[in-house]
């Protein structure tokens, strides 16, 4: 994979960005799930204490199941609206934030799992356990487009050049946000750096498709992918 910067750097963009992300008309799936350590964190909000609420009868249902380990049952599917309100409740300053982070520590070392990595930093092939917040999408792979609906990314394909499998699913990525990101990632609401989208596939499709995602998420330059750097 490849990754391409955006110039969103509060959560109000990023929530902008991963919404645009899910709503065009490239897009096959969407998949956003969160770590059930974030609804315990969050249950001062009565969102997210219900959904922590289930993850307790979860337990209690099946006392076997490992809260540290790789179970999917541990991760629940979320809206991008409610990933934005998880990156606004630990990165934008609140009078909640010192309980919100301090039981996220306590929890997620109860654990066993620190991950010390710096913010923003973990290999990109070595992902740290948990993720707690998961971005992924798909796209549709080259011969399901259509030629007038998807025209533009169809004609920046034509004039690349790039070999393309035609029948592979184009996937995409957010990066990986797990506790360095969500208790040390931004500073009075902004990140240190830009936010990370990392693609597969022809190079030409993901560069238009991830410019356009840019443009509908209103943020103020386009995307920076490798062949601009």
């Amino acid at each position: 994979m490849q990754a391409w910067s955006f110039a969103a750097r509060t959560p109000e963009e990023v929530g902008r960005l991963v919404r645009a992300l899910g709503k065009h008309r490239y897009v096959r799936e969407v998949d956003h799930r969160v770590h059930w350590t974030i609804d315990k964190a969050l249950a001062d909000s009565a969102p997210f204490r219900r959904h922590a609420e289930a993850f307790e009868a979860l337990r209690s249902r099946d006392p076997e199941i490992d809260p540290a380990s790789r179970d999917p049952r541990l991760w629940r599917s979320c809206s991008a609206d409610e990933v934005t309100a998880v990156l606004d409740a630990f990165w934008m300053p609140a009078p909640e934030l010192p309980d919100r982070v301090e039981t996220l520590l306590r929890l997620t070392a109860e654990l066993g799992l620190l991950p010390m990595h710096e913010p923003f930093a973990s290999p990109p092939d070595d992902p740290p356990h948990p993720e707690l917040v998961l971005l992924d999408w798909m796209l549709l792979p080259v011969d399901e487009l259509d030629t007038e609906r998807h025209a533009g990314a169809l004609a920046a394909l034509e004039d690349s050049g790039d070999e393309i499998d035609p029948s592979a699913p184009i996937y995409q990525e957010g990066p990986a946000l797990a506790l360095p990101e969500l208790v040390g990632g931004a500073h009075n609401g902004v990140l240190a750096e830009d936010f990370l989208i990392w693609a597969d596939g022809p190079y030409a499709y993901v560069d238009y498709v991830l410019r356009g995602v840019a443009k509908a998420a209103k943020l103020v330059d386009p995307p920076v992918g490798p062949r601009d750097l």
